[in-house]
């Protein structure tokens, strides 16, 4: 803003001193020319120095005293009588509120005492008369208080430019936070495959595979119901689920009835990607248990619940065949363990039962 203010000067000057010299006037000539090497100069040295405040006071030093001399001079007086007005501007713009103020009063006093000056050196001159200084008066006014609401319009601007940068700094730096900790869960969901390897309790490479993608996809899924919404903190608990399960069918080439119900509640990202991997691998269990003995398909109900500060979310895969609860409870594949992991990290408890299928209760803070 100041460079172009500075270019704009030496341009305005250098203009001016040509049509003098075009006119005539050979000492306006030279002043004109002068001021105009001397803004140069002091550009050169803004450039290089970066102080914005110094230099903007030596712009509107030179400005002030060359219109008081025009002025006085009785050249061009009718052409600079709008500089003092512009210069206000300047000082709401570059300084703070309080400095612009002071800065302000001292110039209506300055520009006071020329145009007292001039009113007793010129009584002729009608750009001294009473009627031309009112007008001066006025107009300077309304400019200060345009100027002043120019100034506390662009505060209340930046201040909102600055809150928003800090939010999308912190939002940068979360987003950098959970993706690492996403990749901590999916490496450590990898080394656990690994152990279960060296255990010889691996399934087929197949399947190793088919459900590792399935786990980073379910926690894919979560920051793409963030992207798709306008809140980047909460996702709607049915809207996930039925995607998840969508996924789970589309994986396994199966299509399990499924039922979600919840009370229109939303999770934040953190927990609704435990759940997420938690109902993955019972979905997972439910499509391999269904297709194993010819067995008939079961139906799953996914309900979550708020009590207060807490929710409760129930896993039913109703079917007619028996569920062995001690074995399953017992049992140390990977899903398993996977699940009483995330459980335990989410603080939460988990019951299991047994009736037509096998009933699962997931107590946690929510």
């Amino acid at each position: 803003m100041l460079t172009g203010l500075y270019l704009s000067s030496i341009a305005l000057f250098s203009v001016l001193g040509i049509v003098s010299g075009w006119m005539g006037y050979t000492t306006i000539l030279w002043i004109k020319l002068g001021i105009a090497v001397l803004n140069t100069a002091l550009l050169y040295g803004y450039i290089r120095s970066g102080n914005t405040r110094l230099y903007a006071i030596f712009l509107i030093l030179i400005v002030e005293l060359d219109s008081a001399f025009v002025m006085l001079s009785q050249q061009f007086s009718n052409f600079v009588m709008i500089y003092p007005f512009f210069i206000i501007f300047g000082f709401f713009f570059f300084f703070k509120l309080r400095t612009a103020v002071w800065m302000t009063i001292a110039h209506l006093l300055y520009w006071l005492m020329i145009s007292a000056y001039g009113h007793y050196a010129f009584p002729e001159d009608p750009t001294f008369q009473v009627v031309s200084l009112a007008n001066i008066i006025v107009s300077s006014f309304i400019a200060t208080v345009f100027a002043y609401l120019y100034h506390i319009s662009t505060e209340i601007t930046y201040k909102a430019l600055e809150h928003a940068n800090r939010q999308k700094e912190i939002l940068l730096k979360e987003i950098h936070h959970r993706i690492k900790n996403n990749l901590n869960k999916i490496s450590s969901m990898i080394g656990l495959q690994m152990l279960s390897i060296e255990n010889g309790k691996a399934e087929d490479t197949n399947e190793v595979l088919r459900k590792s993608k399935l786990r980073i996809e379910a926690m894919g899924m979560v920051h793409d119901a963030l992207y798709k919404t306008h809140d980047l903190e909460k996702i709607k608990f049915d809207i996930y689920m039925h995607n998840l399960i969508r996924l789970v069918n589309q994986t396994y080439g199966n299509d399990i009835s499924s039922v979600v119900r919840s009370d229109d509640i939303y999770l934040p990202l953190e927990v609704m990607m435990k759940i997420g991997l938690v109902i993955n691998e019972l979905l997972t269990n439910s499509i391999k248990y269904a297709s194993s003995d010819n067995h008939e398909e079961p139906i799953i109900t996914i309900d979550l619940s708020k009590e207060e500060n807490n929710c409760i979310l129930k896993y039913d895969q109703q079917s007619k065949q028996p569920v062995d609860l001690e074995s399953l409870e017992k049992s140390n594949t990977l899903g398993m363990r996977l699940i009483r992991l995330t459980i335990k990290e989410m603080g939460g408890e988990m019951k299991i039962s047994n009736g037509d299928g096998l009933k699962l209760v997931i107590c946690f803070s929510c």
